[in-house]
Order: C-alpha cells, then structure tokens, then sequence
C-alpha cells in the first residue's frame, strides 16, 4: 500500500462524542479510520454514524487479525471514541507500538470494581465495593459493612444504566434482578453484579485532557440528578468556573485519580461526590464525555474536549503550556437532559417553543422533529436528547424550568407516532 500523503488517526468506536473527532482531525490535516468493535451497541448510535467522513471503516470482529488489519492504513495513532472502544483502543495501540495507556490497567478503567481497587491500592479514596454472582452474598456483605443504602449496578455499563438506590434488602434483591445474566447497554453479559456503598454529598463531573502523564482539567460540572419512578437519570449540569471551592479540589483529586488508573494520554470523563471526607470517586471513563454537543462547550470556554483531545494529539508542545493553567469561563452554561415520562411521541409545537427561549444555544434536540418517538427516560440512553442554555443566571435558570412546564404541558404525546 502506498504510504498516505495525510496521517492517519484510527479512532475505535467513534458514536456519540466521538463521532466529532474525524471533522476536528480533518482541520488539522488528518485521515480517519474507523474502527468498530464486535457487540451490541444501541442502534441510535450506530445509525448516525457518517462513513464518508472517514478514509476507510473496519469491522474488527470480521477480521482474523484486528492490528494487522488496522496497520495496512499506518495509522500514527489509535484511540477511543467511545466507552465501547476502551479496551480494544489500549490493545491495538500496544499491539502497534503507538502512543497510548497501556493494557496493564486496561481493565481498572472499565471494570468499576477493579478501579475502585485500584484507586485504594494507589491510595486514592474510593467507595467502598463488592462483586457478587448470588445475591445473598451481595446483602451479607451490605448488612456487615453497614452498607445501607446500597448502590446496585452493573461492573462496566454507563449512563446510569440500571443504576439503583436501594434503601432496603427488597430494593436490594429487585435491583440485582434486574441487572443479573442480562446484558447491559453497553453489550456486556452481567455475570456478577457490582455493589457499593452510598456515597452521600454533591455531585460533580470532571472532563480532563492529558498527553504523556500532564494533565489539563477542561471542565468541572456540578450534577442534578432526579430519581423517576425508582431510576436515577440526568436533569441538569451547571459549569462552574474553575477556581475556588471545591473545584480546587475536586481537580486536585481527579489527577490523582488519572494517574492511579494509567491515564496519561487522552481525554477522561469522571462522576465524582464531595462527601464529609472529600471527594470520592463514582466512576471515570478513559475517553470523551458522552452525548456533548461540543458547541456549548466552546461557546463557554472557547474549547471542547474534543478539540483539546485533539491537539494534545497532533500539537503536543502547545498542548503541553496548558496544564497548570485554569480554563476560561465566559458565559454561564447549562445543560438539560430532556426527560420524557411515557412511550409515545414528540409534538412539533413544544419543541419549538423549546428552541425559542432566550437562553437557547443548541443540543443534540436540532436534529429532532416532531413525530420523533419517546420512550419512558430510565437513564442516559433513553433521554430524547439534551440542549444547552448559554447566557446570565436568572435568564438560564427561568429557561430551565421553562423546559420542564412545556415536557409536563405536552412536548410528548400519546403513543408513537406512525
């Protein structure tokens, strides 16, 4: 094969997030391989992805040999565009001799219970866990830890998926139910179930960039999360600037997260609760934030993570003057995870009315119309979609609950459209 003119990048699984990472690369002069990993992934992602976008796209799971498939387009670099392509981005990079984390703590940064083990052997507060395939095991060891509530959800999901707070030992065996020998959203089989102890606090999330062992922190968000008819699922984030408490030490703890999990090269997305001990993690993922549209993001810091990802790919020196440094904060922002309580469809009318308000900048709701089907919102991957309120205080905070009378008021409406 001839040696392309443009370096290649092969991006592993690049839905959701990290379907923006082939247009970012392409600015700075790169080809796109895509790259996709055998398993289930929901269908909403899969089916926007653009293949034209990208110089070649590999099914790895058709292949004999997935490295040396990816190696005949010589890519300079192999990485993760969603929680999917974790693991298989680590390998092939290692198999390649490219830049990348490494296999040895591959699995501490997908398996929730390993990298709770590993932050403690790191000597980083984490909660505290246990993994069980038989469900009294799971309240034994809740009942002599004292661990009531309970958390009850799967090793290596996301998006809150089948994510339970249990209060007793029947929400305990209902939550492990609903997880066991099921498969997960991300396509994992759940031989065992995770369990962990409540961690009671303020959450927060944390997107960080980093290239050989620095660390840049993008964002830090302060969460809202809503429990709707027994399911934890997203309402909203505020960004909040960078300085000052605690964002001073929820940075400071996130980096020791980063480097206890091998995560020196990269974007990573971290949950964490400020708890009467500190902050603590919930979990991190080893890629970008999921389900952003990266223009709110920018609008209010003048970058994305997926444009810092990006040059701290392809620009490393410049990259490099970042860490140390805060990012700006230039308007407030705000995103809304829409929420929709039933099956049946989106009115035309409401979503408009959602896009007037004042505050309105744009979401993953520009590519929805009306007609659009819903499905009752049980966490991240069946949310409708979600916008951002970009501008002062009061006017997002007015927009917000604007949002929610128009959901209560009829932006979805009775049974599936069609």
């Amino acid at each position: 094969m001839t040696p392309p003119k443009r370096p290649v990048v092969a991006v592993v699984d690049p839905v959701s997030t990290g379907s923006q990472l082939a247009e970012e690369f392409a600015r700075r002069g790169w080809d796109t391989v895509a790259a996709f990993t055998p398993g289930q992934m929901p269908a909403a992602y899969r089916q926007a992805f653009r293949p034209e976008r990208y110089r070649a796209v590999i099914d790895l799971g058709s292949v004999a040999d997935p490295a040396a498939e990816v190696s005949l387009h010589q890519p300079s670099l192999v990485i993760t565009g969603s929680e999917w392509g974790v693991r298989a981005a680590d390998e092939l990079a290692e198999r390649l001799g490219l830049l990348g984390n490494g296999t040895r703590l591959s699995l501490s940064r997908r398996d929730k219970y390993a990298m709770a083990e590993q932050l403690r052997l790191a000597g980083v507060d984490a909660a505290e866990s246990t993994v069980c395939d038989d469900v009294e095991k799971m309240i034994d060891w809740a009942d002599a830890g004292g661990h009531w509530p309970l958390v009850v959800k799967p090793l290596a999901s996301a998006g809150s998926d089948s994510v339970a707070i249990c209060a007793d030992e029947a929400q305990a065996r209902a939550a492990f139910a609903r997880i066991h020998r099921r498969t997960d959203q991300m396509g994992n089989f759940n031989e065992r179930v995770l369990a962990q102890e409540f961690l009671a606090g303020d959450q927060y999330f944390v997107n960080t960039v980093s290239r050989d062992g620095l660390h840049f922190v993008h964002e830090i968000w302060r969460e809202q999360r809503a429990s709707v008819g027994g399911a934890v699922v997203y309402d909203y984030q505020d960004l909040l600037a960078p300085d000052g408490d605690p964002q001073r030490d929820l940075a400071a703890y996130v980096v020791r997260v980063l480097d206890a999990l091998g995560i020196a090269h990269g974007p990573a997305h971290a949950e964490v609760m400020l708890t009467s001990r500190g902050p603590v993690l919930i979990e991190i993922g080893a890629r970008l934030e999921g389900a952003v549209t990266s223009r709110g993001p920018r609008a209010a810091t003048g970058h994305s993570q997926v444009s810092l990802t990006v040059d701290a790919y392809t620009d490393p020196a410049a990259f490099a003057r970042l860490p140390g440094t805060d990012y700006r904060l230039l308007r407030s922002l705000r995103v809304v995870c829409l929420i929709a309580p039933q099956d049946g469809h989106l009115a035309a009318g409401p979503l408009e009315e959602v896009r007037a308000l004042p505050s309105y900048l744009c979401g993953s709701i520009d590519l929805l119309a009306g007609g659009n089907e819903v499905r009752p919102t049980v966490d991240l991957f069946s949310s409708p979609g979600h916008l951002y309120l970009l501008g002062g205080r009061e006017q997002i905070e007015h927009d917000y609950r604007r949002v929610r009378e128009i959901e209560q008021a009829g932006l979805y409406q009775g049974e599936p459209a069609g």
